[in-house]
C-alpha cells in the first residue's frame, strides 16, 4: 500500500505541476509493475522538479535527449523494460548481438560467467551539472570553436589551452562531435563528472580465472578539476596548477603487503608535456617518478586496471601515437547510473560475479583509438560514449595482435537533482585469461571543497596523511 501511495503521489504531482519527460513516464509504469522500493525511489528522484528542469535545459542545449535519439532506430518488440536475460533464454533473442556487448553475451551464455542474469529497465535521461551547462552555453555564446594544435593540445582561437582557461575549461567543447578527435576531446572534457571526487572507501576484488577471490584491496581516491570550477569551492582555478588540467590521487589501505602505496597523477594540458606522475612504494621507502610507458603497468598486483585505465581512460591525447576514429553511432545495453539511489547489480557471495544486473538502452557514439606505432598496451580501445553525458558507457580493448583483451563497464552514482556524478561499481574483465576485477565505491558527497586540499596532490605529503 505504501508503494502504491508513493507512485500515485508522484504521478499526481507531475500531472498538476511539472511537465513530465518520457523517462519519468516510462519509469512510472515500470515502478508500478515491479513494485520494487528502489524503483519507486528512482522514480521519485528523476521526478524532482529540479531534475526535470535541468533535463529540459540540457535537451535545449544539445537539441535532443536519449528518447529522441532512440526514436531514430527500429527496436525489436521484445527489447523492453522487464525483459530478463539468462542462460536459459538468451538464444531466443538472436538480435541481442546488436545491442549487448560481446563479453556480456559470452558471460550469460556460459551460465557461470561474471554476470548470471540481466534485467532490462527503462532508459533514463542523464545530464551534467549546471556548471558544465553554463560553461558550455558561454562557450557557444562567444562563438569559440576549439581546435587541436600541432602538439595535440586542445586550444582556443586565441591560442590558450581550452582546458586551462577558466572561461572554457568547464565546457563540453563539441556537443555534436563530427569526428573521432572531437569526440575524444568531449570525453576528456567530461572528466570524472564532477569537480571534486572522493571515494571513501574503494574496494577492489581481484578474482582468478575460476571465479575465486584472490585478494581484496581497500583504498581511498581523491580527484580534482583544476580550472573552470563553477559549483564546488574553490571556484575558478586551483592555485599553482597553471599547466595541469586535473589530478587524481590514491592511497592503499589494505592488505598489509601494499598498505601505504600512495600515487598522484596530474594531467598536463599541453600535448608535448608529460604528466606529473609519482608513486610512493613503502617496501622501497622511496618515491618513483613514472613515465607514459609506466602508465601501461597494472596499478598493483592482481588488478586488471592499468594506470592509463585509471579514471576509465587516462592516456595522453597524441596524434603521433594514436588515431582517433568515430565508427558511427548506435544503441547498446549498458549499466544505468542509479548508484546515488540504489546499486543496480547484486554481487554473488563469491564476490567474483554479479548474480543479476540491470541494464538500459543507451544511444552512443563509437570511438576507436588505434595505436599507430605498435608500442602501446592495446592495439585498439573501442569506447562507447554516451550521447547525453559524453562519458563512456562501455569499453573494449584489444591486445597488440588485435585479439580481445579487456572490457570495462561501470555504473555511476549520479544525482538527478543537480547532475553531479561519482562512481558506484566497476567491472573489468580480462577476456584472454578470464581474470576479473569488481570494484565497489562509496562516494563522499559532503563538504568536498573543504576535505580535498593541495596536500592530496603532493605524494610526499599524501603518504604521511
Amino acid at each position: 500500500m505504501k508503494f502504491y501511495k508513493s507512485v500515485l503521489t508522484t504521478l499526481l504531482f507531475l500531472t498538476f505541476s511539472v511537465q513530465a519527460n518520457q523517462a519519468v513516464e516510462q519509469w512510472a509504469a515500470f515502478a508500478a509493475q515491479t513494485k520494487a522500493p528502489q524503483h519507486a525511489k528512482w522514480l521519485e528522484a528523476i521526478s524532482d522538479p529540479r531534475a526535470i528542469k535541468l533535463a529540459e535545459r540540457w535537451k535545449a542545449l544539445r537539441g535532443f535527449d536519449a528518447y529522441d535519439a532512440i526514436e531514430k532506430y527500429t527496436i525489436p518488440a521484445e527489447l523492453k523494460p522487464g525483459l530478463v536475460l539468462n542462460k536459459e533464454n538468451i538464444n531466443q533473442y538472436p538480435w541481442l548481438k546488436d545491442y549487448l556487448p560481446r563479453d556480456y553475451l559470452n558471460s550469460l551464455s556460459s551460465g557461470n560467467g561474471f554476470v548470471r542474469e540481466i534485467k532490462i529497465i527503462p532508459t533514463s535521461i542523464y545530464y551534467m551539472n549546471e556548471g558544465v551547462l553554463n560553461a558550455t552555453l558561454a562557450l557557444q555564446g562567444k562563438g569559440l570553436t576549439p581546435t587541436t594544435d600541432e602538439h595535440s593540445t586542445l586550444v582556443n582561437p586565441d591560442g590558450s589551452a581550452t582546458l586551462l582557461n577558466d572561461e572554457t575549461a568547464g565546457a563540453i567543447p563539441y556537443l555534436n562531435p563530427k569526428d573521432g578527435l572531437e569526440l575524444n576531446w568531449s570525453f576528456i572534457a567530461h572528466g570524472v563528472g564532477t569537480e571534486t571526487l572522493i571515494f571513501d572507501p574503494m574496494i577492489s576484488n581481484s578474482c582468478d580465472d575460476k571465479g575465486n577471490l584472490d585478494v581484496q584491496y581497500t583504498g581511498l581516491i581523491w580527484w580534482q578539476k583544476f580550472h573552470g570550477r563553477q559549483t564546488i569551492e574553490p571556484l575558478g582555478s586551483i592555485d599553482d596548477k597553471d599547466d595541469l588540467i586535473e589530478g587524481g590521487s590514491l592511497f592503499v589501505v589494505s592488505p598489509n603487503d601494499v598498505s601505504g602505496i600512495a600515487a598522484v597523477r596530474q594531467r598536463a594540458a599541453r600535448g608535448n608535456k608529460t604528466d606529473d606522475f609519482r608513486i610512493f612504494i613503502p617496501s622501497m621507502r622511496r618515491t618513483r617518478i613514472l613515465s607514459g610507458n609506466d602508465a601501461q603497468d597494472p596499478m598493483y598486483y592482481g588488478l586488471e586496471v592499468t594506470w592509463d585505465d585509471w579514471r576509465a581512460y587516462w592516456a595522453k591525447t597524441d596524434l603521433n601515437t594514436f588515431e582517433y576514429k568515430m565508427l558511427g553511432e548506435r544503441l547498446i545495453l549498458s549499466s544505468p547510473e542509479t548508484g546515488y539511489i540504489y546499486r543496480s547489480a547484486e554481487m554473488n557471495e563469491s564476490q567474483c560475479a554479479w548474480n543479476n544486473m540491470e541494464m538500459e538502452l543507451r544511444p552512443v557514439w563509437v570511438l576507436e583509438v588505434t595505436d599507430k606505432v605498435g608500442k602501446y598496451q592495446y592495439k585498439t580501445r573501442t569506447i562507447y560514449i554516451d550521447q547525453e553525458t559524453y562519458y563512456a558507457q562501455f569499453q573494449e580493448m584489444s591486445d597488440m595482435r588485435g585479439e580481445p583483451y579487456r572490457t570495462w563497464d561501470d555504473s555511476r552514482s549520479w544525482r538527478p537533482f543537480d547532475g553531479d556524478a561519482q562512481w558506484d561499481h566497476i567491472t573489468i574483465h580480462n577476456e584472454f585469461n578470464n581474470r576479473l576485477n569488481i570494484i565497489t565505491v562509496t562516494p563522499d558527497w559532503d563538504d568536498r571543497g573543504e576535505k580535498v586540499t593541495e596536500e592530496y596532490f603532493d605524494v610526499d605529503q599524501l603518504r604521511d596523511m
